[in-house]
């Protein structure tokens, strides 16, 4: 596709991503340029070359990587910097960056990936390590006291009421959305996550998310059936034994299994995480607690 015809289209809002979508699209295009899709397709695979790059680093399945292998890898992803900053462009330009130490993971990665960075661009980054049990008191501390001395921060979800409510936050440029293809993301960490009265403050690096398991032979077992029929308490509208599908659901359930017996042994309803203050376990908290307490027309933030 000639340079003029692609730059039309993204003029007029289209992505790579929306005109490889449809099939109609496609012939379209192809018959508006002679040199049909290679023009798009080649960034695709591009980013194809990149990934088998990075499997063949030790860490897939070849061991333990070493700070070397990280630094291997943020060499491989700088391609979106240099086509958008100059060599040394940077200079003079010191950030802090306060993040996570824990488990070898979080700023351990991230100084290896950033020191192509640094390379490059002529930025130096001062890094603030901190251990999981630690993070809160020192984010909080630093909020209350106006004593914020980090530019660049890695934190849980469940912090960003903290930090975007006292107007601590840059929103994010249109550009480091497209350069990031904000796009593909999957749809759990799409607006409203990670925004804040509907600005995007938040590059997501992780896609953690708490999943419903239950078992299938209790929730299709017939004699359980016949005494959820017969039982008189709350069901909380669900008519039939299933799955519950709301957490008033949840609790009608957990009420109804307590002190029964299923295959010979003891059964429960949902399990809570025992620890809900502290660590992690504020997000298994957060996920059933805000189900009470968050208004739906409340748009911003996780929660």
């Amino acid at each position: 596709m000639r340079v003029d015809l692609y730059e039309k289209l993204m003029r007029a809002g289209a992505s790579r991503r929306d005109v490889l979508k449809g099939a109609a699209s496609m012939a379209a295009i192809a018959a508006a340029s002679g040199a049909g899709l290679g023009a798009l397709t080649r960034p695709a695979a591009a980013d194809d070359s990149l990934r088998a790059k990075i499997l063949q680093i030790p860490g897939v399945g070849k061991g333990q990587p070493t700070d070397a292998d990280f630094q291997k890898v943020g060499e491989l992803c700088l391609e979106a910097t240099k086509a958008n900053v100059k060599e040394g462009e940077f200079a003079g330009v010191e950030l802090t960056f306060m993040g996570l130490n824990n488990q070898n993971l979080h700023n351990v990665l991230f100084r290896g990936f950033l020191k192509p960075w640094e390379a490059y661009t002529g930025a130096k980054i001062s890094w603030i390590d901190l251990a999981q049990a630690d993070y809160n008191a020192r984010l909080q501390q630093s909020i209350a006291t106006g004593t914020v001395d980090f530019d660049v921060i890695e934190m849980g979800a469940p912090f960003e009421g903290d930090v975007c409510g006292k107007g601590l936050t840059s929103e994010m440029p249109d550009w480091v959305k497209k350069q990031i293809d904000f796009d593909d993301l999957v749809n759990y960490l799409k607006p409203p996550v990670g925004t804040w009265n509907g600005k995007q403050y938040r590059v997501t690096i992780d896609g953690d998310a708490h999943n419903f398991n239950y078992r299938t032979d209790v929730f299709s077992d017939s004699e359980l059936a016949a005494a959820w029929k017969a039982d008189s308490g709350d069901k909380a509208g669900l008519a039939e034994w299933g799955v519950p599908k709301t957490w008033q659901q949840v609790q009608a359930v957990t009420k109804f299994l307590k002190g029964k017996k299923f295959k010979g042994q003891d059964i429960y309803g949902y399990l809570d995480a025992p620890k809900p203050w502290g660590g992690f376990g504020f997000y298994f908290l957060g996920s059933r607690a805000t189900a009470y307490a968050k208004h739906p027309d409340d748009k911003a933030w996780l929660f």
